[in-house]
């Protein structure tokens, strides 16, 4: 599982998000994707988020070029290089309720990414049994300099509290908007999900909350 997220320049939000879709189809239809997912941040949304995953290995950093998109990404895209994420833990409980997702974004000071990263792991344990937290996610970003995004899902109507706010400032949490989700459905069960998720394709845990188009042509049993 991978994350990339991208600027669009001011005014062209809507044709990068529609130009993104049109690239996850593309990729899933030629099995370079299984699942792509895409969200922006609510309070900006020139700030686009693309989560993916793949059996292959990520490309190129110049993500946007090595898929053949660079003629509309350089009219579209505030910079050609996406920033490209790792997921590093991560949970949902089954089935989710209606909830909402906050993303914090997290530079942490030279010499205290191992700190910030156990802070954040320690975070997921004590929230881990909250009722009102639905699921939560940490990524890391490949390369440097060492960058975190944290994805939490809470119940319609909570925002983040408590140990959310000793990890960071409330004003910190950002609410993120799901824009568009594709990925390919498989008959058999995804290992990594509760025998009760059913026909989902593998994606970020609040994706399953999300209408789903597969896209072929599909091998037999897909």
């Amino acid at each position: 599982m991978l994350l990339r997220v991208f600027g669009a320049r001011p005014g062209r939000e809507r044709e990068l998000l529609d130009c993104l879709r049109d690239l996850a189809a593309r990729m899933i239809q030629q099995r370079t994707l299984d699942a792509v997912q895409i969200c922006q941040y609510a309070d900006r949304v020139d700030r686009v988020v693309w989560i993916e995953d793949r059996r292959t290995a990520p490309g190129s950093e110049r993500f946007l070029e090595a898929e053949g998109a660079a003629p509309w990404a350089t009219t579209l895209v505030d910079g050609l290089v996406s920033q490209a994420f790792e997921i590093v833990d991560g949970y949902y409980h089954y089935p989710l309720p209606r909830c909402r997702v906050w993303s914090l974004e997290v530079a942490p000071a030279a010499g205290r990414e191992q700190d910030t990263l156990t802070g954040f792991l320690n975070l997921s344990r004590a929230v881990s049994a909250d009722p009102s937290v639905a699921g939560l996610s940490i990524y890391r970003m490949l390369g440097e300099p060492c960058r975190f995004l944290v994805f939490v899902a809470l119940k319609d109507g909570v925002v983040p509290s408590g140990p959310f706010v000793t990890a960071a400032s409330p004003d910190s949490w950002r609410p993120l908007l799901v824009v568009w989700t594709m990925g390919r459905l498989s008959s058999g069960r995804d290992p990594r999900a509760p025998a009760a998720a059913g026909r989902h394709p593998r994606a970020t845990f609040w994706a399953r909350t999300m209408p789903v188009v597969a896209v072929g042509p599909a091998e037999e049993g897909e």
